[in-house]
């Protein structure tokens, strides 16, 4: 079994027998849960019982969700399953820094007006039915401008709004 997995079963145990106490419907692991628990290293135990900890520190409300979250992605079709897995591995792959970035960037997606998702989504869209030549020629394109000052740059935008003029 994948350690990740061997993890998320002893981590959903100590929920079971912690959230049981709580209701006083209490249970004792099971004797493979006791098994798996005693054959994972100190460092695996820390970061489970960090991890229980973050569950605990959650509202009812933020578990519900999560759950739920659980549940939609085990319903999701094995490929799905499989691209979501991929971006995630990629994702710890990056250093903490690109991964705040990412994230700010993420925020910030998510606090556009729709109007304005809208019309990223429908530029990327024709990006992505250009021909592989089409994408080169616009790459060359865009590091032209980026060499340009601003002032060259906002001579080509009136030259250009002087020729939709015409």
């Amino acid at each position: 079994m994948r350690p990740n997995l061997i993890k998320l079963i002893i981590l959903l145990s100590l929920a079971a027998v912690t959230l049981g106490a709580a209701t006083g419907y209490a249970q004792t692991p099971s004797q493979e849960a006791i098994n798996k628990w005693q054959h994972l290293s100190e460092s695996e135990k820390t970061d489970l019982r960090q991890r229980f900890q973050r569950w605990e520190s959650l509202s009812d409300d933020q578990k519900a969700a999560l759950r739920k979250k659980v549940k939609a992605f085990k319903a999701l079709p094995p490929e799905e399953k499989a691209r979501i897995r991929e971006n995630f591995a990629r994702f710890k792959r990056l250093s903490a820094a690109q991964r705040t970035a990412l994230r700010q960037k993420y925020e910030h997606w998510r606090n556009l007006p729709l109007r304005q998702k809208q019309q990223i989504r429908a530029m990327y869209q024709r990006y992505k039915d250009l021909t592989p030549a089409q994408r080169q020629q616009l790459l060359r394109r865009y590091r032209q401008w980026q060499k340009l000052s601003p002032a060259q740059r906002e001579n080509v935008r009136e030259a250009l709004r002087r020729r939709r003029g015409k």
